[in-house]
């Protein structure tokens, strides 16, 4: 009796043991790549489309605004509110190569410049964001939500608006020949949509698309 009496508590010890791993795995198979405790940073590389004020160094006219497409790197961080929407921020930089700035004789009215082209440019925009998380929602929502793999996958949808700065560094002036480096500020804003997918708890490969920030987007997210 004494002997049994000795067995029964590691033999509980045993099922416990195991009951603890199922409910470890059971959370980890249903916990959400994105919830109220969720803080992440993005690094990426893409193509931006941001308008710049005055503008005086476009393809077109000099004084009109202009939103020309620029590569950009960009360092995201995004920090949750709510256990579906986080706000955040995006900046970074890049720019464009010259597109061969000329002046064109002979069109439009008297005492307009034209340019056949554009300068070169490097910029530095920066942007505040938010995101509603929108997958993670109808997962929570559907009784087999579960199958939808949200732990893993993050689908989410927001807005952007930023400013900054770009310059356009010792560009010929088309009417004078002069040398000269120009500032323009930036404006942008518009929507994103983006998808998340950790291959790793704590790394997921992003992609995004849209208008303001970022035309087309992609990298690494890191969950802090």
């Amino acid at each position: 009796m004494k002997t049994e009496s000795l067995k029964l508590p590691a033999r509980l010890k045993k099922g416990l043991g195991l009951l603890l791993v199922i409910i470890t795995s059971i959370n980890l198979s249903f916990g959400q790549a994105f919830d109220e405790n969720t803080k992440i940073l993005s690094l990426g590389l893409g193509g931006s489309d941001m308008y710049h004020i005055p503008a005086g160094y476009n393809a077109y006219y000099r004084n009109s605004y202009f939103a020309p497409l620029t590569g950009e790197v960009t360092l995201q961080g995004e920090f949750a509110v709510y256990k579906y929407v986080g706000v955040g921020f995006s900046a970074g930089f890049g720019g464009r190569a010259a597109g061969g700035a000329a002046f064109v004789p002979g069109l439009g009215y008297v005492g307009t410049v034209y340019y056949s082209g554009y300068y070169a440019e490097f910029n530095m925009p920066v942007a505040v964001i938010a995101n509603c998380h929108f997958y993670q929602i109808i997962a929570d929502k559907i009784s087999n939500g579960s199958k939808l793999h949200a732990d893993k996958l993050d689908i989410y949808a927001g807005i952007n608006l930023g400013s900054g700065f770009a310059i356009h560094p010792g560009y010929t002036d088309a009417v004078t020949g002069e040398k000269k480096t120009a500032i323009d500020a930036l404006a942008y804003g518009g929507l994103q949509a983006g998808a998340r997918y950790y291959f790793k708890p704590k790394m997921a490969a992003f992609a995004e698309v849209g208008w303001g920030k970022t035309w087309i987007n992609g990298g690494i997210t890191f969950k802090l």
